[in-house]
C-alpha cells in the first residue's frame, strides 16, 4: 500500500516546508510577515513625547555644520600642538594622500587671492570713480571763479583738512575696527556676537555724530585763527560731521562681510550728489554776485552733507537687499553669552582708536603744513596774505586734488586685506598670513607703480587740464610731479599701517607714525625757509620714509616678509611702469610740440587723455606678458588671448 500512503506523506511534508520554528513557535510565512509588520508599526508609533523628539531628528543647519567643522579643526590643531610627532609621522607615511592636501591648500590660497582681488577691485573702482568726480569738478568750478580760483581752492582745502581730522576723530576708526571684528566673528561662526556688534556700533555712530558735529560748530572761532572767511566754511561742515559716523559704521559692516560693492556704490553716489550741488550753487551765487567767491566755498563745503544723505540711501537699500547675510538667524541649540553693552562698546573703541592715526596720517601731515606754512613764510619773507594763499594752493591744495585720485588704491587694497588677515590671525595660520602679505605687496605695486609714474609723465597737460592756464603753471607742474612720488610714500604707509593693525600690532603702527611726524616737525621750518612750498613736501617725504622703514623692519623680523621677499616681482613691475612712463612722456612731447603748439583747455585735455590711454595699454600688455595677469585675474586669465599671455 505504498502507493496509497504517498499522498498523506506529501501533505505532511508540505506542512513542514510552509512552517518554521520561530522563538519556539511553528509559524507559517504569512504569520511571520504579519508579526514583522506589527513590530514595524510599533516602532513608528512612539509611546512618549521624549521618544518622539528623539526619533524625529531635524537636519542640521548650515551654521551648525560650520560650527562643528570649526570645532573639529580647532581640536586637530590642539592635538598637533601637543603631539607634533603625529604630523611628522603623517608626512613620512608613504600611503598618505598627499595630493588632495596640496590641492586643498592651493584652493584656499586661490580663494583668498580671488577675494582680495575682487574686493580691492570693487573698492578701488568706487574710490577712483569718486575721486575722479571729486577732481573733475575742479575744471568748471575754477573756470567759473576766474581770477579768484586759487584763493577759493586754498580756502576750500583748509576747510576740508579740518573736516577730515574731525571725521577721523568722530568715527574713531570704528568702521575699520568693525570690519575686523565682524570678520573674526564670522571666522568663528559667532552669529550672536556679530549681530550684537552691529547693533551697538550703529548706536555708537549716532552718538559720535551728535557730539562731534556740535564740537566743530562750537570750536570754529578757535580753529579759524582770526580768518573771517574761514568761520562760515567750518560751520557749513558741521552737518556732514554729524551724519558721517553712522554712514561709516554701515560701510564697515558691509566690508566686514566682504560686500564691497555696496560700499563702493555709496561712495560713487555720494560724490555725484556732492558735485552736482556744488556746481549748481556756484552758478547761482556767481550770477547774483560775481565777486562772492567765499560764499561759493561755503556752499561747496556744505555739499558734503548733501552727498552723505544720498550715500545713506544707497546703504539702506543695500541693507535690505543683503539682510539675509547681515542678519543671519540665530541657532536655537547654541548657548549665547550676552555681554554688557558698555563692555562691547569699549571693546570697539579699544580696537578702533589706532585707525584714527592710520586713516588721518596724511591729513595730519597736511595739517602741519596748514598751521606752520603761513607763519614761517611771514617770518622770513614779506608776502601778502593773498600771495600766501595762492602759494599754499599751488603746493598743497592743487596737487592733493590729483594725487588723492590714486592714493585711495592702497586703502582699497588694505580695506580688503584687513578682514582676510584678521581671519587668518584668528585661526593661527601663519603660512596663510605670509602668503597674503606677499600678495598684498605685489597687488599694491601692480596698481601704484603705473598710477604714480603715469601721472608724473603726463603732469604738464594734466595740471593745465584741471587748473587755469597762467604764469603759475610751471611751478604747479613741478610741485605735482614731486607730489606723485610722495603719493607712493603716503600709499605704502597707509597700506602697511592697515596690515599691521589687522595683525593686532598696534604699538608698531603708533611708534612708526610718531617717529615720522617728529621728523616732519623737526625739518618743517628749515625746509620751508630754503625751499618754500617744496620744502614742506620734502619734510613730509622724509618723515614718511622713516615711518615706512620702521614698519617694514618689523614685518621682516616678525613674519619674515619684506620687499626683498618679492623683490623679483617688484623689479619687474617697476621696469614695466618706467617703460610705460617713458612712452607716455614721449606722447606728451610729440603732441604738445607738433600737434597742439598752443595750450588751450581742449588741446591739453586731448593730450592728457590720449597719453594716458597709450600708457595704460602699454603697461597692461607688458604686465600680461610678464605673467602678472594671473595675480590680477586668477582663473579668468584663460579669457585673454594666448598671444598676450607669457610662454609656459
Amino acid at each position: 500500500m505504498a502507493d496509497e500512503e504517498r499522498p498523506s506523506d506529501l501533505k505532511m511534508r508540505s506542512q513542514h516546508v510552509d512552517k518554521i520554528n520561530v522563538d519556539g513557535q511553528i509559524l507559517s510565512a504569512d504569520e511571520i510577515l504579519a508579526r514583522a509588520q506589527q513590530r514595524v508599526q510599533k516602532k513608528q508609533q512612539p509611546t512618549s513625547g521624549v521618544d518622539k523628539q528623539k526619533l524625529q531628528k531635524r537636519p542640521l543647519t548650515h551654521d551648525e555644520i560650520a560650527a562643528i567643522k570649526a570645532q573639529n579643526k580647532h581640536s586637530r590643531q590642539q592635538i598637533i600642538k601637543k603631539k607634533p610627532n603625529l604630523v611628522q609621522a603623517q608626512k613620512s607615511d608613504p600611503f598618505s594622500e598627499k595630493v588632495p592636501t596640496i590641492d586643498t591648500k592651493q584652493e584656499a590660497k586661490d580663494s583668498n587671492q580671488a577675494t582680495l582681488v575682487k574686493g580691492s577691485a570693487w573698492l578701488s573702482a568706487g574710490n577712483i570713480v569718486s575721486r575722479i568726480l571729486g577732481a573733475i569738478y575742479i575744471v568748471p568750478w575754477m573756470a567759473l571763479l576766474g581770477s579768484n580760483s586759487n584763493r577759493a581752492n586754498g580756502l576750500f582745502a583748509q576747510g576740508y583738512t579740518i573736516y577730515a581730522i574731525f571725521l577721523a576723530i568722530a568715527t574713531f576708526g570704528v568702521p575699520a575696527a568693525i570690519s575686523k571684528l565682524v570678520a573674526e566673528f564670522n571666522a568663528r561662526h559667532d552669529v550672536y556676537q556679530s549681530r550684537q556688534l552691529i547693533r551697538q556700533s550703529m548706536i555708537l555712530g549716532v552718538a559720535l555724530g551728535i557730539v562731534f558735529g556740535s564740537a566743530i560748530y562750537l570750536l570754529t572761532p578757535v580753529l579759524a585763527m582770526g580768518n573771517a572767511n574761514f568761520i562760515p566754511v567750518l560751520h557749513s561742515l558741521a552737518p556732514a560731521v554729524a551724519i558721517f559716523p553712522l554712514m561709516s559704521m554701515l560701510r564697515g559692516i558691509f566690508q566686514g562681510y566682504q560686500l564691497m560693492s555696496i560700499s563702493a556704490l555709496s561712495q560713487v553716489v555720494e560724490q555725484i550728489a556732492r558735485v552736482i550741488y556744488m556746481l549748481v550753487t556756484t552758478v547761482i551765487i556767481l550770477r547774483v554776485n560775481p565777486g562772492n567767491w567765499s560764499g561759493v566755498v561755503v556752499q561747496s563745503t556744505f555739499a558734503a552733507f548733501i552727498g552723505a544723505i544720498f550715500s545713506m540711501l544707497v546703504l539702506i537699500w543695500g541693507w535690505f537687499k543683503y539682510r539675509y547675510i547681515l542678519i543671519k538667524p540665530l541657532s536655537l541649540n547654541t548657548e549665547h553669552v550676552k555681554k554688557p553693552t558698555l563692555s562691547l562698546i569699549f571693546n570697539i573703541l579699544k580696537e578702533s582708536w589706532p585707525f584714527i592715526i592710520i586713516g588721518s596720517a596724511i591729513t595730519l601731515f597736511q595739517l602741519v603744513d596748514q598751521y606752520t606754512y603761513f607763519n614761517v613764510m611771514s617770518h622770513f619773507f614779506a608776502n601778502t596774505n593773498t600771495q600766501l594763499q595762492t602759494q599754499f594752493a599751488l603746493f598743497s591744495a592743487n596737487p592733493n586734488k590729483l594725487i588723492m585720485i590714486i592714493v585711495p588704491f592702497s586703502t582699497s587694497i588694505a580695506a580688503t586685506a584687513l578682514p582676510m588677515l584678521s581671519g587668518s590671525k584668528a585661526t593661527l595660520t601663519r603660512e596663510n598670513i605670509q602668503d597674503q602679505l606677499k600678495q598684498v605687496i605685489k597687488l599694491f605695486a601692480l596698481v601704484m607703480f603705473p598710477s604714480t609714474l603715469g601721472m608724473f609723465a603726463i603732469a604738464s597737460p594734466l595740471y593745465k587740464m584741471f587748473y587755469p592756464i597762467d604764469v603759475s603753471n610751471q611751478e604747479g607742474i613741478y610741485l605735482l610731479q614731486f607730489s606723485t612720488i610722495l603719493a607712493i610714500a603716503f600709499s605704502l604707509f597707509m597700506l602697511l599701517a592697515f596690515v599691521l593693525q589687522a595683525l593686532s600690532e598696534v604699538s608698531i603702527v603708533i611708534k612708526a607714525f610718531v617717529f615720522g611726524l617728529l621728523v616732519k616737525l623737526a625739518l618743517q621750518v628749515p625746509s620751508i625757509r630754503y625751499f618754500e612750498g617744496m620744502g614742506a613736501l620734502i619734510a613730509s617725504m622724509i618723515g614718511m620714509a622713516i615711518a615706512i622703514a620702521y614698519m617694514l623692519d618689523y614685518l621682516k623680523s616678525a613674519y619674515d616678509v619684506s620687499l626683498s621677499s618679492v623683490g623679483h616681482e617688484l623689479w619687474q613691475l617697476f621696469i614695466g611702469a618706467v617703460v610705460m612712463a617713458i612712452i607716455s612722456y614721449a606722447s606728451v612731447f610729440v603732441m604738445s610740440n607738433f600737434l597742439f603748439p598752443m595750450d588751450t583747455k581742449i588741446s591739453v585735455t586731448i593730450t592728457a587723455l590720449i597719453s594716458a590711454a597709450i600708457g595704460g595699454i602699454v603697461v597692461i600688455l607688458l604686465y600680461l606678458r610678464m605673467g602678472f595677469g594671473d595675480d590680477l585675474l586668477g582663473n579668468k586669465i584663460r579669457h585673454i588671448p594666448a598671444k598676450l599671455r607669457p610662454k609656459r
